[in-house]
């Protein structure tokens, strides 16, 4: 995916990017992204209304990243 980001973004289209694994989003050097602390197979958590707020708060860091390669650490804890 990380691929396909990088050749959209390079045509003018934003993209952001969801991983559980920020470490190999640093590694990627992924143009934006949003991290969480969820295990594998719960990319946005479980309920519907964390579900919401996760994509809520990746479409506004979407339109407020400024500079490449940022990542933001969402401060949801998994409740599991």
């Amino acid at each position: 995916m990380g691929l396909v980001q990088r050749a959209l973004e390079e045509v003018g289209i934003s993209t952001i990017s969801v991983t559980l694994f920020r470490q190999v989003a640093v590694k990627l050097k992924l143009p934006r992204v949003i991290s969480l602390r969820f295990p594998f197979g719960y990319p946005l958590g479980r309920r519907e209304d964390e579900q919401r707020q996760i994509i809520q708060d990746a479409l506004a860091a979407l339109g407020s990243i400024a500079d490449p390669g940022t990542i933001i650490d969402l401060p949801y804890v998994w409740e599991g």
